[in-house]
């Protein structure tokens, strides 16, 4: 059996990047959408594209839509003639295609050949299947001879990331010039011998880190006035912002406002404590990008951490963003998004919905909306704004409870009894 032993799946990202939300445990899984390739050994020169790919077109250009489904890149593609969606991340520059064991991944017709353990050698790891010789289609370019590893179903990746097949990283990035356009919401395969960066706003390099992931130079301007240059580890699966490790070179410690919160869980199901706060000021290829939300891991949990700041899909769809893997390098422009302020949960609440899909209450903020208008840790929301809290999740509810003066009606159940609640929204941090 092989073992594809990938730091990240241990001590790395947790699954669901919003941080006032808690899930059951049943269903947190970290970070495999950071799955490494053997095959590849970053820190070494780029490796050779897995497989073989073409544009179909005269032009040597290939574009096709993609939307934000649940906080990740997706679009559309089809798999042994099925019409498939799959999420796109660059957290680790790992060969096969990933596919979330379950009825769905099954019904692709897959050729398994073997099995790979992802993780440590230990009774955490995932005991996964492997496929080859896969063929990928998207508008306008095919893909060929791909390999793919199946998660098992006992790992509930199918649930965690539903509405999706899969998702896939090397097989984008190291064939093609990669255009992520934000404001039109294409993605654009470019042959890197048709070329032209003129136009594409500023070029920074990136380098392989030594454990798999890409990082950019950036500039951090923190709370207490520093100025720190320093490394940056891109992670297009992280939903949030930053991530930011408090026992790193540079002592970065949370500001006075910040929240305590979990961070979420690893594979070990060992949670990650930290707060939210603020990072005054952020500077990618000198553009400057103002208030920035960030978790800070607490100092003693700052062995989950891959890098000692982490930067998320959350800060780089901010700019229309152009991959060069051949060049090592990267463009990066300002799209229409880059001047939004970043708001945070206003509510004070930290939630967990149960299997009825009501939303319990684990934990209620000081001096919050949450905590003014008399709600508890222990209780349970079954309506918000008269609908039954089972019509939401975290990636519908959260926008309702991001707008500052809006109020939020919940009916909450405490010890058998209802009662209703009106939350007046404010910023917390």
């Amino acid at each position: 059996m092989n073992q594809v032993d990938v730091r990240s799946l241990v001590t790395g990202k947790r699954a669901i990047g919003c941080c006032w939300w808690v899930l059951p445990l049943t269903v947190l899984i970290a970070a495999l959408p950071l799955i490494g390739s053997t095959a590849d050994k970053p820190g070494a020169e780029p490796g050779a594209p897995p497989g073989q790919a073409r544009i179909l077109s005269k032009s040597g250009v290939a574009r096709f839509p993609f939307d934000i489904y649940r906080g990740d890149i997706r679009f559309q593609g089809t798999i042994n003639g099925r019409d498939v969606h799959l999420l796109l991340d660059d957290g680790f520059m790992w060969d096969p295609i990933l596919f979330w064991g379950g009825p769905l991944a099954d019904s692709l017709g897959l050729e398994y050949d073997g099995e790979t353990s992802i993780g440590d050698e230990d009774d955490t790891a995932l005991q996964s299947l492997t496929a080859s010789n896969i063929t990928v289609r998207f508008p306008g370019v095919v893909f060929t001879g791909q390999t793919a590893i199946i998660t098992p179903y006992s790992s509930g990746t199918s649930s965690m990331w539903s509405g999706s097949v899969g998702q896939v990283s090397a097989t984008f990035f190291k064939h093609f010039v990669v255009d992520i356009n934000f404001d039109d919401m294409m993605i654009t395969f470019i042959d890197p011998r048709e070329f032209e960066s003129k136009g594409r706003g500023t070029e920074i390099p990136w380098k392989p880190m030594g454990f798999g992931p890409l990082a950019i130079p950036g500039i951090l301007t923190l709370a207490d006035g520093r100025n720190i240059s320093l490394d940056l580890m891109m992670d297009l699966g992280y939903n949030d912002q930053l991530e930011i490790a408090t026992a790193g070179e540079h002592k970065i410690t949370a500001p006075d406002r910040a929240l305590p919160q979990s961070l979420g869980f690893n594979i070990q199901r060992e949670e990650t404590r930290g707060s939210i706060g603020r990072v005054p000021r952020v500077s990618i290829g000198g553009y400057e990008v103002k208030d920035v939300l960030a978790g800070f891991v607490s100092e003693e949990d700052n062995d989950h951490t891959l890098n000692e700041v982490m930067i998320g899909l959350g800060l780089l769809s901010r700019f229309n963003l152009v991959f060069d893997h051949t060049q090592q390098r990267m463009f990066v422009e300002p799209n229409h998004t880059f001047a939004d302020p970043f708001e945070y949960d206003m509510s004070g609440l930290t939630l967990r919905q149960n299997r009825d899909g009501d939303f319990e209450v684990v934990q209620v903020h000081p001096a919050s909306p949450a905590e003014t208008a008399g709600l508890h840790a222990g209780d349970t929301i079954t309506q918000i704004n008269g609908s039954p809290a089972s019509e939401f999740d975290r990636w519908n509810l959260r926008p309702l409870l991001i707008k500052q003066g809006k109020t939020v009606d919940l009916v909450v159940s405490r010890d058998g009894k209802r009662r209703t609640a009106s939350l007046t929204l404010k910023r917390l941090i």
